[in-house]
């Protein structure tokens, strides 16, 4: 009995191995195919509305799209050197960061997922339009929240200049 538990365990482990292979192996090669002739760039121009809808400045248009098609590892990696050429403002950062831990490797997550039984378009929208709350939530409020610092602080250089 426990022999045929474990033969049966060991087959379903191999078959559920050899399945997630056949469609990992043709994303990764289709990716290192991507990278390799630079078409994230070249197919960047049709993905501006992203970056307007978000209220995100252009130069977050690589790190979001290589963070949705490729990953959040790799997406995370381009953020950091953009930060440290100061490409992006700590706003900007932040909601990159919002934006792709909801909905992030749309491809190769949602193709598991759909493996293991999900609605893979069903999936792909609703993941898209949370993210998209959720981002244009934290920037409305972020972008309030600077406004009311900047009042606080015109109010009280008047108040300063009032007394003296």
């Amino acid at each position: 009995m426990l022999i045929a538990i474990l033969k049966e365990s060991i087959l379903q482990s191999i078959y559920t191995i050899l399945f997630l292979a056949a469609i990992l192996l043709p994303i990764l090669i289709s990716l290192e195919y991507v990278r390799h002739y630079s078409l994230l760039e070249r197919i960047s121009g049709h993905f501006n509305w992203l970056t307007r809808i978000l209220t995100l400045p252009p130069q977050a248009l690589l790190p979001l799209l290589i963070g949705l098609f490729v990953g959040i590892f790799l997406g995370a990696a381009v953020i950091i050197e953009y930060a440290r050429e100061g490409l992006l403002q700590k706003r900007d950062l932040l909601l990159i960061g919002i934006f792709l831990a909801i909905n992030h490797s749309i491809i190769e997550d949602n193709l598991l997922l759909a493996a293991l039984g999900a609605n893979f378009p069903l999936l792909l929208i609703t993941r898209f339009i949370l993210a998209f709350l959720v981002t244009r939530a934290a920037a409305v409020y972020l972008d309030r929240r600077k406004e009311l610092k900047n009042v606080t602080e015109q109010e009280s250089g008047v108040r300063s200049q009032d007394t003296v």
